[in-house]
């Protein structure tokens, strides 16, 4: 799972190859430069919305900071081997195993995200999301208008529309265009939310 670290490096990493220096990169983001700074060294938390703003002024999708899946071997909780079908001298595999997808953790919102698919270069995209306790209101700039489906596979979410909030408990699902999310938070008092989203276009 990508750590604020390797965020960091890959932020560093990127805006050198753009050969954009720390504080033009603050101007175009309006985050400020120590910020951006700390973050390169790993030493401040960011939020969704600001690596995603990040990410477009970088000239990346935001899957450029997810970690890498292993490549060939990784191991399930429960000891057994995850074998990648990704083959060296294949372009692409439509095959991702459990515990070998792309992992992202947002410590601010305590919502962390699982690519259930190897790229985003398809007509929609499919994350698996989980929220502790407590946490979320997780707000998305969207760049481009999309819609949504959520699928609540344990826990209890809660999702707030425009309109209206709802509660989704397992078995539920929701369907809503994207720019009318405002909030997404864990409504478990001790169990996780987790669910499985697909979005389309992508703009994760």
């Amino acid at each position: 799972m990508s750590t604020d670290a390797d965020i960091g490096s890959r932020i560093r990493k990127r805006r050198n190859e753009l050969d954009l220096a720390v504080r033009e990169l603050a101007r175009r983001t309006g985050l400020s430069a120590s910020f951006i700074s700390q973050l390169e060294r790993g030493k401040s938390n960011v939020s969704l919305d600001s690596l995603r703003n990040i990410a477009e002024q970088l000239e990346v999708s935001i899957q450029f900071f997810f970690s890498e899946p292993e490549p060939v071997i990784s191991f399930l909780q429960d000891g057994m081997p995850c074998e990648n079908d990704a083959d060296p001298r294949e372009e692409y595999s439509p095959v991702v195993r459990a515990g070998c997808r792309p992992r992202m953790y947002f410590p601010d919102s305590g919502v962390s995200y699982e690519m259930l698919m190897r790229d985003l270069n398809r007509e929609m995209e499919a994350i698996y999301g989980k929220l502790s306790p407590g946490t979320g209101n997780v707000a998305r700039r969207l760049r481009k208008p999309t819609e949504e489906f959520i699928f609540v596979l344990s826990g209890a979410l809660l999702i707030g529309l425009k309109d209206k909030e709802y509660v989704l408990k397992p078995g539920d699902s929701i369907y809503f265009e994207g720019e009318d999310l405002e909030k997404l938070s864990c409504a478990s008092e001790i169990d996780d939310a987790i669910w499985i989203s697909v979005i389309t276009p992508p703009v994760f």
